[in-house]
């Protein structure tokens, strides 16, 4: 740990009194901050953010909000003070750190995510960044040398930002100077006020105050936990059994993902309006950069056919067989609350005395007991310290969600938060009946890429999970509670109403109260993922397969993926798919105003080989004549490809001598009735068939010389006619490399933007010399007769 950080703590001082002391030089240092985009406003010393989420409810757009007091961001102190302190201490960095997060609010939309998770990450990692400099006597970012952030570059690589921020030795030494001077007691949470209460926790917030800690979530090593369970046995205090065993691991090299977005971060620091800014770009290239510094992250495994088997067959086990009775259950048990809060008895004696005694007791739990093959301990409906091996009321409804979980996920191809999310997940008004003879029900589920929902019919499974998860909802008398992925924790709240929290499939490794219990309890020992995405890989496979390799596209849509081939990742074996994806890397552009017309075209030449196997190729020289005889409007992806064609057909030398062979005319001078068919011939030579194209199969026609047996890869077809590798599209990215090149050359230009040009020319040289190479073998301009652009 470096030297200078053995004052970085405040001993003496209570964060509380520094707040009070300089709560006017805060306020005034906050008058100074000013942000511009709308979902962001300031109040006193308090930062606003809401999202106005549209589609997630019928017929109202619901606003969610959330704040972050810029009093409770603290850093080290650096020139002149001796002890951590708010950041709005520092006017300069304070001002960074807002115009950073409102750099990324003018950029991000409406989702939930901007509120649950986005600005608070852009708070964090912005604040990381300062604290960084802070702790090495850096007042402002001008002056940051580069030696300085080589040396974090080093620390980066070794273990992510906690190693950056030595933040595990600092904790480790806070807590050693608490416990040499017995003052850990006002940092210890404990789960009552009586003499008998346990000590279940630390206060891990206030202890990142005083070490001048942006965030520590997640970050309080297990040695600090371990040494504060030494010290209460010690003293003879009390604490809970799983004290101990809390904490992180030591700080390891972070994913190439997390890298690349703390450095987009970090870079803005360079590009502010502010006088105090970085006067250089502090990681150039930060795609190669994240790759050299950073762990690269395996894909997700498909899982083994016997897996599917039985996850899906225990999760409908659980929904048909188990559900009745755990839902029977607890209807005993809010009856029971509902009489004896009646009789006037006080909330602990119920929770402490009456519950207990009726698990004793009742004969549903003994069956539940029998027929789940698993113990129910009977000290308390919620989890117990005393009996680990055992599972309570709480965690058996937990395992029934899950199951419910599973069920939707995989049938319905839904990403995580749009099955359990409160907002935006599966909820009672979006579910309906259509006709019950038939058992036909439909669910509207929501689209966290196009947000908005869209109605879907449910399978059998699906709708009984749906119908599960409403009368669970109904069991425990959930009031005003949204969403239907809600647990009950059985603790009574003041107007006699059951507490819950919020079930997230992923959210605390081995914890019975979330998704892994169930995994480990249907899969036994199996290695496997148990993160949740895989359901929608089941998904994936289960379509692709059963339908004889179906529509790719048709896929893409229900997965609601944008690019296709995100799409074929899910439906190749892991070997392949980490080839695919290694190709796809090397020639994936960033984008930037410059380059964005390169990948635009790509996605323009799926949505015309989709129109095109639609409509045909009557239809399509019919929508080309529209569109150059000016008798409809036409706009959009599609209408600018064309004129793209367009435009390239009548350069094209060789085209216009096959068009005076065939017409004694150059292609400018036809009438607009043969321009539209010779291009609708073109395109329809180019491989666009009348019907969609499986995937994996030869696209040429039936009867043509060389078609390919099936499966088809990128090794055998490279350089095929009939692959979407087309020169327009070469062209275009020609056209855009040279407009880069000038910006680089053009020193009237920002030095930033020079960079960015620079970076963007070598990727997209990349990107044409794959294209040329596999363009090679299709050198001809004519093919069967027709001309191949």
């Amino acid at each position: 740990m470096n030297s200078n950080l053995k004052y970085q703590f405040l001993e003496d001082i209570k964060p509380e009194e520094i707040l009070e002391e300089h709560d006017d030089l805060l306020l005034e240092n906050a008058k100074l901050l000013q942000v511009t985009d709308e979902k962001l406003s300031i109040e006193g010393t308090v930062l606003h953010y809401h999202a106005k989420i549209t589609g997630a409810k019928a017929n109202e757009t619901v606003v969610q909000k959330g704040s972050v007091d810029l009093r409770d961001i603290w850093v080290p102190g650096a020139a002149g003070w001796q002890h951590p302190v708010p950041i709005l201490v520092y006017p300069d960095y304070a001002k960074a750190l807002v115009e950073i997060v409102d750099i990324y609010a003018n950029r991000a939309k409406h989702t939930p995510t901007f509120v649950k998770t986005g600005i608070m990450s852009q708070v964090n990692v912005a604040a990381q960044f300062i604290e960084y400099m802070c702790l090495h006597g850096h007042l402002v970012l001008n002056g940051v040398n580069q030696k300085q952030i080589d040396k974090m570059k080093v620390t980066l690589k070794e273990g992510g930002i906690p190693a950056t921020l030595a933040l595990h030795e600092r904790v480790n030494s806070f807590v050693d100077l608490l416990i040499e001077n017995d003052e850990l007691e006002p940092f210890l949470i404990k789960d009552g006020n009586t003499e008998n209460s346990k000590v279940t926790s630390i206060r891990v917030p206030k202890i990142a105050q005083c070490i001048g800690a942006v965030s520590l979530e997640n970050q309080v090593p297990t040695s600090v936990y371990k040494k504060v369970t030494e010290h209460l046995k010690s003293k003879g205090v009390k604490f809970a059994a799983r004290l101990a065993s809390k904490g992180a691991s030591a700080p390891s090299q972070p994913a190439v993902k997390s890298l690349n977005n703390w450095f987009g971060t970090w870079n803005r620091f360079a590009k502010l309006d502010n006088e105090d800014r970085m006067q250089f770009i502090p990681f150039p290239n930060p795609n190669q950069l994240s790759k050299k510094l950073g762990k690269v992250a395996g894909r997700t495994k498909n899982l083994d056919l016997e897996h599917v088997v039985d996850l899906l067959g225990g999760s409908h086990l659980w929904v048909y067989e188990y559900s009745s009775k755990i839902i029977s259950l607890v209807n005993e048990i809010t009856n029971l609350k509902n009489q004896y809060l009646d009789e006037g008895l006080r909330h602990r004696t119920l929770t402490e005395g009456r519950f207990p005694e009726f698990l004793v007791s009742s004969k549903k739990v003994k069956e539940l007991e029998k027929l789940l093959g698993i113990e129910i301990h009977k000290s308390s409906l919620t989890a117990s310290d005393k009996d680990s091996e055992a599972f309570s009321v709480t965690e058996v409804i937990t395992l029934l969600m899950t199951a419910c979980y599973v069920i939707l996920q995989t049938y319905n191809a839904r990403r995580q938060a749009e099955v359990q999310h409160p907002l935006i997940g599966i909820t009672e008004e979006f579910f309906r009946c259509k006709d019950k003879k038939f058992n036909w029900y439909q669910a509207c589920f929501y689209n966290e890429k196009n947000g908005e929902r869209r109605w879907y019919t449910t399978n059998n499974g699906s709708t009984k999970a749906i119908q599960c998860l409403i009368k669970l909802k109904k069991a425990w008398g959930a009031v005003d509670v949204d969403g239907l992925f809600n647990v009950p924790s059985f603790r009574i709240d003041d107007q006699g109403n059951f507490k819950h929290y919020k079930y997230h499939f992923n959210k605390g490794k081995d914890s019975k109260i979330t998704g892994n219990a169930f995994l480990k309890m249907v899969l036994d020992d199996a290695e496997v993922d148990m993160s949740s995405h895989p359901f929608r890989r089941i998904y994936a496979v289960i379509y692709h397969y059963q339908y004889k390799n179906a529509d790719l596209l048709a896929l893409c849509h229900q997965l609601g993926h944008v690019d296709p081939e995100e799409t074929t990742v899910y439906v190749t074996e892991p070997a392949a798919r980490e080839t695919h994806e290694q190709l796809h890397h090397k020639t994936k552009l960033t984008r930037n105003e410059k380059a964005e017309s390169t990948i635009a075209i790509k996605e323009e030449n799926k949505a015309l080989d989709k129109i095109i196997a639609e409509v045909g190729v009557e239809t399509t020289a019919k929508d080309i004549l529209a569109l150059l005889m000016g008798t409809e409007e036409m706009a959009g992806k599609y209408t600018s490809y064309l004129k793209k064609v367009y435009r390239v057909l009548q350069k094209s030398v060789r085209f216009n001598n096959y068009t005076k062979d065939k017409y004694g005319k150059g292609f400018s001078e036809l009438p607009n009735k043969e321009k539209s068919n010779e291009m609708a011939q073109v395109l329809d030579a180019r491989g666009h068939k009348h019907k969609p194209k499986p995937h994996a199969t030869c696209h040429k026609k039936e009867g043509e010389a060389k078609k390919h047996k099936a499966p088809c890869e990128p090794s055998v077809c490279k350089g095929c006619a009939y692959q979407e590798v087309k020169r327009t599209q070469l062209n275009i990215m020609k056209e855009d490399l040279i407009a880069l090149k000038a910006v680089q050359a053009d020193y009237l230009t920002l030095p930033v933007e020079r960079m960015r040009a620079k970076e963007q020319s070598a990727n997209l040289e990349i990107l044409i010399e794959s294209h040329e190479r596999t363009m090679e073998r299709s050198k001809s301009i004519f093919k069967g007769g027709q001309p191949n652009v």
